[in-house]
């Protein structure tokens, strides 16, 4: 057993002066409950065995965010019935002292083993959760980046990913005591016990969560599993139980006292039902189909159970067993075990090259996981627990705090500094390194350096999107339409609009580098998944959104508009057609004197590009010959007199030459994925289009 004291072993705890006896039991339960230190144990070995073995989720996270609010609550409570000051900047000090020195080392150490097992084009990635996981908002980040946290191969997954449910306490543990100070408030002005005050607060919070909760996790289980949203009532109950347990164990009391045969067996069989259920939780529900939905009450009102049979005074009462000095240890370290298992299993899986641990793999990293978690509890947590001089000086304790932090964000800062100063050498050298399409011109000679390094850099192969840096707030964009609206210029040139989906998004280098360097200011509008069109292929409210961007246009009145005039639809990547309604929807802008350019949509891969190159190296071919027709299906698009004019753009032979695609042209990955090209490559597009623009006549002033 590491030598702390009890009351202190948990980051939420605060050490508390004893109630006065007329106190003991008026508002809140007991300080240290031996068997929550083995729930704990419990609810950790459930944690990592089924990540481990089963691949599976367990609920046992679940239960540790409700022990962490009742003893958070239970500490609060118990200075609001006393009437202690809250001293709530010195918990924050004493539970992030605690909480970070350790998380720190372990985002470190998985930084490095990111930096020497997992693929450059990983690496930006995985820098950003790192400072997301010493922030406390890895759970936002995740859930907006729509991680599956169920996916079977773990050799894939961030080695940070189980920060999401650290990342819901820390803003917990922000929140709890700014309710409690409500609370306290409240109960001061309607003259009200406290204990009711909060009763009533944190049992409104557990109804709206858990609704919000049920709610999301059926229209969209991916972004739920993140939300602190829906994770607030496993809290909020955990302090509800706090709240009303002395009660219900002054109840009990009575009963014992008053004779009553059989109570401690019942309390000690609610005990073992309680913890055969949180046993059984992974594999009876469907955890993977519908947590954190209203399936969490069975792992949560099983730990509820436990809590509430509490000290049973039997021999064979679940509570022994919990209170055993193997669990007592095990929970002693279970927040460094719950940190340190699932970097050592995603690096482990990386090294075997592997999609899932066996048997001997598994218990060796169950293995592994338990000593490093006792010496990161032996070296790290328990003497910071431990140190009177902390506890004694509130700046001692931030800057620990400070310094953990610095640790987490200088690693990460240094190391993006590295990464970007790479791509700017990169990019000075593509002129004559990485002439992507520009290599494909019949009299190209190479002239750059014999092994050069390919664009875009390896962290951003996979996610090479194209942005502009500036918005379009001062060009009286409409709200609904502001989802994405990217402008560049100074304001005094003529103006291109380039507008669409995501694949619009990324072709518009193609026309913008040519449009920045003759001085055209350049606006991109983008909606996921709305074409412009008025019917197939974007979904029927997109409707209304490409009505309000023409008539924005109209209003706008830009030099020039473009997007795309066919579409290749997803479901059938091999029938180009036209996009439903685009003369309807460029006519006006026509007729209003505004330019058009109209352009093919690019292909769709049938297979993974990345993948093909690994496979097959430079023999990758991808056929595409089928999904476009001999010839061009753009619209007729008729232009008045008097009017501006319509141009079109067929730049798919310099995306797929002799319509088969390839990974790299020139130097550069043509693909970002399967579906869109990289912004590297459109650039490299410029000269070929504002060639196919030129010979039509148009002309950029």
């Amino acid at each position: 057993m590491t030598g702390y004291p009890k009351h202190l072993r948990d980051p939420a705890a605060s050490p508390a002066p004893a109630a006065p006896a007329a106190a003991a039991g008026a508002g809140v339960a007991s300080t240290f409950r031996p068997e929550l230190q083995g729930l704990r144990a419990v609810a950790i070995l459930m944690v990592v065995c089924y990540h481990i073995w089963f691949g599976r989720v367990s609920g046992g996270v679940d239960i540790f965010l409700l022990i962490s609010a009742f003893l958070l609550t239970g500490s609060f409570a118990r200075k609001l019935e006393t009437g202690s000051a809250l001293q709530i900047p010195s918990y924050w000090i004493h539970a992030f002292k605690r909480l970070l020195p350790p998380s720190a080392i372990v985002i470190l150490g998985s930084l490095a083993g990111v930096f020497l097992l997992l693929p450059e084009e990983r690496w930006r990635e995985l820098i950003a959760e790192a400072v997301a996981s010493g922030t406390y908002w890895e759970n936002w980040l995740l859930a907006f980046r729509s991680v599956d946290y169920y996916a079977a191969d773990h050799s894939t997954a961030s080695p940070f990913q189980h920060f999401w449910s650290l990342s819901i306490q820390g803003q917990v543990f922000l929140l709890w005591p700014l309710l409690f100070a409500l609370a306290a408030l409240a109960a001061k002005i309607l003259r009200a016990r406290p204990r009711t005050v909060m009763l009533v607060l944190f049992s409104a919070i557990t109804a709206a969560s858990f609704a919000w909760s049920v709610h999301l996790t059926a229209t969209d289980q991916t972004f739920a599993y993140f939300d602190t949203r829906t994770r607030l009532w496993e809290f909020s109950l955990g302090s509800v139980i706090a709240l009303v347990l002395p009660s219900i164990e002054r109840r009990l009391r009575y009963r014992q006292a008053d004779g009553a045969q059989g109570f401690a067996a019942l309390r000690a069989a609610a005990g073992w039902i309680g913890l055969a259920l949180i046993l059984s939780a992974g594999w009876v529900i469907d955890v993977e189909g519908a947590f954190p939905g209203y399936v969490a009450l069975w792992p949560l009102l099983a730990a509820a159970l436990v809590i509430i049979a509490g000290p049973t005074g039997t021999r064979w009462g679940a509570d022994r067993l919990l209170s055993s000095r193997p669990l007592q240890w095990l929970g002693d370290i279970s927040y460094a075990l719950y940190l340190v298992h699932w970097p050592l299993l995603v690096f482990g899986l990386v090294l075997r090259d592997s999609t899932h641990a066996s048997p001997k793999l598994g218990t060796a990293l169950v293995a592994a996981s338990i000593v490093l978690a006792w010496l990161l509890t032996v070296l790290v947590d328990a003497p910071i627990r431990t140190s009177r001089s902390l506890r004694a000086s509130w700046w001692r304790g931030g800057l620990i705090i400070v310094t953990s932090l610095a640790l987490i964000l200088g690693t990460t800062t240094a190391w993006t500094r590295a990464l970007d100063r790479q791509e700017q050498e990169l990019l000075a050298e593509a002129a004559t390194n990485n002439p992507g399409a520009g290599a494909l011109a019949p009299q190209y000679e190479y002239q750059g350096d014999a092994s050069p390094e390919l664009l875009p850099p390896p962290d951003k192969r996979t996610s090479d999107w194209f942005a502009l840096s500036g918005t379009c707030a001062d060009h009286g964009v409409p709200d609904d339409l502001a989802q994405y609206c990217g402008f560049e210029g100074d304001g005094s040139g003529p103006l291109l609009v380039v507008a669409g989906n995501s694949r619009d998004e990324q072709f518009a280098p193609a026309l913008f580098e040519t449009a920045k360097a003759r001085g055209w200011d350049v606006m991109l509008v983008v909606s996921g998944g709305c074409a412009f069109s008025t019917g197939e292929p974007v979904p029927p409210d997109c409707n209304a959104h490409n009505q309000a961007l023409m008539s924005w246009m109209l209003e706008l009145k830009p030099d020039a508009f473009a997007s795309a005039s066919t579409f290749l639809p997803a479901a059938e990547p091999d029938a180009e057609q036209p996009m439903t309604g685009i003369a309807d929807l460029q006519q006006p802008m026509l007729d209003a004197g505004i330019d058009v350019i109209g352009y093919r949509d690019m292909p769709r891969l049938p297979r993974d590009p990345f993948e093909c190159h690994e496979t097959d190296g430079e023999d990758c071919r991808i056929d595409v010959a089928e999904q476009y027709l001999p010839e061009n299906p753009q619209p007729q698009v008729t232009v008045g007199e008097g009017t501006g004019r319509y141009y079109s753009v067929d730049a798919v032979e310099e995306m797929c030459p002799g319509r088969v695609c390839v990974p790299i042209i020139g130097n550069v990955f043509v693909w970002m994925d399967g579906s869109h090209i990289s912004a590297a490559y459109a650039r490299t597009l410029a000269p070929a289009v504002d060639g196919q623009l030129s010979a039509q006549g148009w002309s950029w002033g």
